[in-house]
């Protein structure tokens, strides 16, 4: 590998750190505004975007609006997680499919036989 090439990976790969190693939205706002205008309100103080100036009761919840929920430690998640995977309004239906698993498995040993058999044949 030459040096362009390398030096291009280290940075890219620098990048990609540097992109993933925090949010964005892990710091403080400077003010309700700015909250708001991400779309966040209610803030808890256990959450790293909380700081006291946006408290303004001092009750350990910032930006306080009656219309929204509390707010997540990064973004709004969904709350809840569907049993069985996400509700995609497609019906999945189990099947069993041991007969095919059995078939396959009597398949592939017949064909371990028969190439066990070629080998010796060939060697005699």
């Amino acid at each position: 590998m030459n040096k362009t090439t390398a030096g291009l990976a280290v940075a890219a790969a620098a990048g990609l750190v540097t992109l993933s190693a925090a949010p964005a939205s892990a710091v403080p706002f400077p003010n309700c505004d700015a909250a708001a205008l991400a779309g966040v309100y209610n803030i808890p103080s256990t959450d790293s975007r909380y700081s006291p100036d946006l408290d303004s009761d001092s009750d350990g919840v910032g930006c306080e609006n009656a219309n929204f929920g509390m707010a997540t430690s990064t973004t709004q998640q969904v709350t809840m997680t569907p049993t069985g995977g996400a509700a995609t309004g497609v019906e999945v239906t189990q099947t069993d499919n041991t007969a095919a698993l059995a078939l396959g498995g009597g398949l592939v040993l017949a064909l371990a036989a028969g190439g066990t058999y070629v080998v010796r044949r060939r060697a005699a």
